[in-house]
């Protein structure tokens, strides 16, 4: 055994170890045992050697592979072979996918010690990117089986390239970020972006981090020259034959306007007179179209109107019988939903005579000897041929020869008169007419030759947005002199007089004094002045705001004081005093004498029967929550409420009206100097106690009998109050000159007036709703 054999026989049982044991090895063992007083026993065990088969080996195309098969293309077959060598018994060679079995037909080859199985996938498809197949050997269960793997390496042209941003219409000259993206590509796919034929470069490349999508983001500015064109996302997987998807996106750019303005093909733009029709044509190029074109003449539109001759069409507009205020620049504005665009600007040409321009300066303040540049400027079309002067006064009209004025080099339009008063007949007026193609002018331009002085104060000054540190000031320029003119401020401290600032305005009467201090009283002067001196000055009186103080200390502790606790002790004490007073008072009147009123079956309006009291005090009219109350009124009025703590008219006594006295009991009676008193006095008595009516409710009667009640009746609790509506045309409450008021007289549904009264006083009071407020009418 060469050593690889030990027989130990300390151990229960005794054993043989063999080590390394080898296919020669194989045999018949014998064990024999002898004993001291038994016989010899013999055991026989047969030891079979298993020789294990060589690992298996997998070729693809006749080379072996050690762990990856491929890159394989998609669709494309595969063909694997295993080849197992030795191995006793012999063994069987399987192929597996992951834990699933493929194929166990392995075969003899002509080699007798080698065995192989052949593995075919006739397509290939994604799922089997990464696939493990193993090769297993294996001819016993005692060892384990002796294997090789391959993975699948796979390339995959991408799936699909797709334009993800929406496919809207583009603005031309605006910036877009527009993004594309591959999926599914192995390795990533590479994208591309073309414009027709043109590849673009503006584009930033991203892959995911499974490496299953490629996003490109193209920047992309589109101009006029690509509307119409396609925009092309190709992306390629190079490893691939065929291995590219694509998108194509056709652009429709939209952009403003472009417009074009020109005349009338069959018009002399440099022959157009007053009277003439004349044409142009607005030229539109726009995508979207345009939905509205308008047109101005000088900055101002233009609006549709034959009857003035303007006829306007969706790019053309015709001016009939144009006039000379019809010259100048036009434009037309065409709008789509890119925005509005403007033509270019036509200047329409109409020959006209010369007119005097407006605005000029028509005052000229000049010294004796001293000259005056007087500028004659018309507007004409064509500009001038010639200018004429003359000069008027009180006395004469005199013609001024030419060679005291000339016409401007530049400017055609204007003319320049040096004119020099020597005497006081030299002041007057000067006259220019111009003269061109179209004829001479009919008004001209007249301009007074004044003796220069000194200006006019402003006026009419005011003061506004008047802060802490700043205020303005503005007044209306008087007459300059005849010279140019300068206005100045001069603010003072109204306390200390001193100046706290001096502004100039060399051509209006408009101030911002700022940088004042805050808090001040200022006295403001205002002059105007002029190469012969300045005006009589004008005063203004201002101020400045306060700021604010800060408040940065601690807030002080409050203390009670002896005098403020006393004030506080009183207070409350009136207050207590106050209280009882009004509940006495609302008890004492709940006491006085209810007259109920029958009300007409026809009022819808149906309530529980509720007491209200009147309140006694005429103090109680005034509430303001009350919308019935009449306030009181000045001392001509017909009808007054009159509290004489409130409306003092010359009585300590509170009135009722200005004919009527209110007694201190709170009943009201007449005033004997009125002609009421008389009416009341004729009228004989009526036999009825003097009560106060605190109160008025109408009851429903529940029968025929009911219908006359007596004023001792009172009402049953089941009873339905419903507020009373007051008949103005018919109502009195006539007193006697005693004081005690007559009786009132009651039908049912109605209330009884009294004759020969002059004026109405209603005073019947009736509640209006169940929060006791009180009506006077």
């Amino acid at each position: 055994m060469e050593g690889r054999a030990y027989f130990r026989t300390l151990t229960e049982p005794a054993t043989l170890s063999l080590d390394d044991i080898t296919e020669e090895d194989e045999g018949l063992y014998r064990c024999r045992v002898d004993f001291k007083k038994s016989p010899t026993r013999n055991t026989k065990v047969q030891l079979s050697v298993i020789v294990p088969p060589g690992k298996p080996k997998i070729y693809e195309k006749g080379k072996e592979l050690l762990s990856i098969s491929g890159p394989h293309e998609e669709g494309s077959s595969l063909t694997l072979k295993c080849i197992v060598s030795g191995g006793k018994p012999k063994p069987s060679v399987i192929w597996w996918r992951g834990e699933a079995m493929v194929d166990s037909s392995d075969s003899e080859t002509a080699y007798p010690d080698v065995k192989d199985n052949q593995l075919t996938i006739s397509r290939l498809n994604r799922s089997d990117l990464g696939a493990v197949y193993t090769c297993q050997a294996s001819n016993n269960n005692i060892s384990q089986p002796l294997s090789a793997s391959v993975s699948i390496e796979m390339h995959f042209k991408p799936l699909s390239a797709s334009i993800l941003s929406s496919r809207q219409p583009l603005s031309v000259d605006r910036k877009y970020e527009i993004v594309c993206q591959s999926v599914e590509s192995r390795p990533p796919a590479k994208i591309s972006w073309w414009k027709g034929n043109k590849r673009l470069d503006t584009s930033v490349e991203e892959i995911s981090p499974d490496g299953n999508f490629t996003t490109s983001t193209l920047t992309f500015t589109p101009t006029l020259s690509d509307d119409g064109k396609s925009l092309t996302c190709r992306a390629e997987n190079a490893h691939v034959r065929a291995g590219f998807e694509e998108d194509s996106w056709k652009l429709i750019i939209h952009y403003a306007p472009m417009l074009d303005l020109v005349l009338g093909a069959k018009l002399n733009p440099e022959d157009i007179e007053e009277g003439d029709d004349v044409y142009f044509k607005c030229r539109i190029r726009a995508n979207p179209p345009a939905y509205k074109v308008t047109w101005k003449h000088d900055g101002r539109s233009i609006m549709h109107n034959p009857k003035s001759g303007i006829i306007l069409g969706n790019e053309d507009m015709a001016l009939q019988g144009v006039r000379r205020q019809q010259a100048g620049n036009y434009s037309c504005i065409a709008s789509n939903v890119e925005g509005d665009s403007e033509s270019n600007i036509y200047q329409l040409k109409i020959m006209f005579k010369p007119t005097c321009k407006p605005e000029q300066k028509r005052v000229y303040g000049v010294a004796r000897h001293e000259d005056a540049k007087v500028i004659c400027e018309v507007d004409s079309y064509p500009p001038p041929d010639s200018f004429r002067w003359s000069f008027n006064n009180t006395a004469e009209t005199i013609e001024v020869p030419q060679s005291r004025y000339s016409s401007g080099e530049k400017r055609r339009s204007l003319s320049i008169l040096t004119y020099k008063p020597v005497s006081e007949m030299d002041y007057g007026s000067v006259m220019c007419w111009a003269t061109n193609t179209a004829g001479s002018q009919k008004e001209p331009c007249v301009f007074h030759i004044v003796a220069a002085g000194k200006p006019d104060p402003p006026y009419n000054c005011s003061l506004s947005n008047q802060t802490a540190n700043s205020l303005e000031v503005e007044c209306l320029e008087g007459f300059d002199g005849g010279l140019t003119q300068i206005f100045i401020l001069e603010v003072f401290d109204l306390q200390t007089n001193t100046l706290e600032a001096n502004l100039s305005s060399p051509s209006r009467c408009v101030f911002l004094v700022n940088d004042l201090m805050p808090g001040k009283l200022l006295r403001i002067r205002i002059f105007a002045t002029n190469g012969k001196g300045r005006s009589e000055s004008i005063y203004l009186e201002g101020f400045t705001l306060n700021t604010a103080e800060k408040q940065t200390g601690m807030p002080a502790n409050f203390e009670l004081t002896p005098v403020l606790g006393a004030v506080l002790l009183l207070s409350v004490i009136i207050l207590i005093v106050t209280l009882v007073g009004i509940a006495l008072l609302r008890a004492r009147t709940t006491h006085s004498s209810r007259i109920p009123i029958t009300r007409p079956s026809d009022l819808a309006l149906v309530k529980d029967k509720t007491n209200v009291p009147l309140r006694s005090n005429i103090q109680n009219l005034y509430d303001d929550k009350n919308p019935d109350v009449i306030p009181c009124n000045n001392k001509d009025s017909d009808y007054q409420l009159v509290n004489g703590s409130n409306c003092d008219v010359g009585s300590k006594q509170s009135t009722l009206s200005n004919k009527f006295n209110l007694s201190s009991s709170g009943n009201i009676t007449p005033n004997k100097q009125t002609d009421l008193y008389d009416s009341f006095k004729r009228m004989p008595p009526l036999g009825i106690q003097n009560k106060d009516i605190t109160y008025a409710e109408l009851s429903l009667p529940k029968s025929n009998s009911q219908e006359n009640h007596g004023l001792n009746h009172i009402p049953n609790k089941d009873e339905l109050t419903i507020y009373a509506q007051i008949d103005h045309s018919s109502w009195a409450v006539p007193y006697s000159d005693k004081g005690s008021p007559p009786p009132l007289l009651f039908s049912p549904g109605s209330v009884t007036t009294l004759p020969s009264l002059h004026r109405e006083i209603v005073t019947v009071r009736t509640p209006l709703m169940a929060n006791q407020q009180e009506s006077c009418v």
